[in-house]
């Protein structure tokens, strides 16, 4: 009993003067300079980005659809590409589409919540934009995916609910009729 009232003032005396910062107390103190600027290398996924370092981050609050799958193109006796008839473009290729122009070779900032990274090892983060505005949540207000909360990451989650209801009242994206 006496050594965790010993190891506890020791700790104490430690802060009062310095010797540890709050970080290395508690690693959700931490800052994340690291992640102020980074850029995003390539759109992997609707929910998943690819940065300049090769490190992904998975957005936080959503998961979007799965990627389109391309089907094998016809050719004609030269090796020439013969159009399709189907002028339409698939919901999961416009999804895609909304988030490369949105974060591709753009430089965002990666704000963090209470886990850091996923089962995987992944990092997850709210991705914002160089407009202030969060990608999560604008991905979600135009319908681009569905909403997915988890605990503990629950720091926007409102926001997110408020945007998911809005594509689901404007019945845009998935909220709609694809």
């Amino acid at each position: 009993m006496k050594k965790i009232h010993i190891i506890s003032l020791l700790t104490i005396i430690s802060l009062m003067f310095g010797h540890f910062s709050r970080a290395e107390l508690n690693p959700l103190l931490e800052s994340t300079p690291k992640y102020n600027k980074v850029v995003v290398e390539r759109v992997l996924r609707v929910d998943t980005l690819l940065l300049a370092g090769g490190e992904k981050v998975c957005l936080i609050g959503l998961q979007g659809p799965r990627p389109p799958k391309f089907h094998d193109v016809n050719r004609d006796s030269h090796g020439f590409i013969i159009p399709d008839d189907d002028p339409t473009t698939s919901f999961e290729v416009e999804a895609l589409r909304f988030i490369k122009e949105l974060t591709e070779k753009k430089t965002v900032h990666l704000e963090f919540d209470a886990e850091r990274r996923n089962d995987d090892g992944i990092l997850q983060a709210y991705v914002i934009l160089p407009d202030g505005k969060m990608l999560n949540e604008e991905a979600l207000r135009y319908g681009y995916a569905q909403l997915k909360l988890r605990m503990p990451n629950m720091k926007y989650a409102q926001r997110l609910r408020d945007a998911y209801k809005e594509s689901r009242r404007e019945m845009r994206g998935l909220q709609g009729n694809w």
